[in-house]
């Protein structure tokens, strides 16, 4: 999924030199920011967990995923936090974690999005993102087997102790 509010505009893109819109000072803007109504679903862009689901100063309410090790995805002015999402929650691609808003330093309702690729901010429209491929139906089968036999196994271990 390539972006939290599909079908929706861009407002204002990624740059090292933007002039901010409220501090008028120019400043870098790290992300892309989605024009959308307050009250919009956002989703997760990728399967994740929640790191934080708080306030961050000037994006005000934010959730921050980690996808993997080297991939972590913020979004920011929230109106509110969907039902659930906190942190250290695991969310799912395409799943509603929060609903756009105007908090922190926001002209109007919009979703600020970030993504980090090993802690270095990367414009989410550009950036190449990895494939998956799917896993083909034997290996699938074997990779069912042994996870069976080893959560049994750590069952068991659990009881035992």
């Amino acid at each position: 999924m390539r972006t939290p509010l599909p079908g929706r505009y861009v407002t204002s893109g990624f740059s090292y030199n933007r002039l901010h819109p409220i501090l008028k000072v120019r400043r870098p803007h790290l992300g892309v920011d989605y024009g959308a109504p307050r009250g919009t679903p956002i989703v997760a862009t990728a399967d994740g967990k929640v790191i934080r689901a708080s306030r961050k100063g000037g994006y005000g309410k934010t959730v921050i995923l980690r996808h993997g090790q080297n991939y972590r995805t913020l979004y920011a002015h929230l109106s509110r936090y969907a039902k659930g999402v906190r942190k250290g929650k695991w969310v799912k691609k395409g799943q509603v974690i929060g609903y756009v808003g105007s908090t922190g330093l926001s002209t109007g309702p919009h979703l600020h999005y970030e993504i980090h690729l090993d802690g270095k901010a990367r414009n989410p429209l550009s950036l190449k993102l990895p494939r998956a491929a799917p896993i083909g139906k034997e290996d699938k089968a074997n990779y069912l087997k042994h996870a069976r036999l080893w959560s049994s196994r750590l069952n068991k271990a659990r009881t035992a102790t």
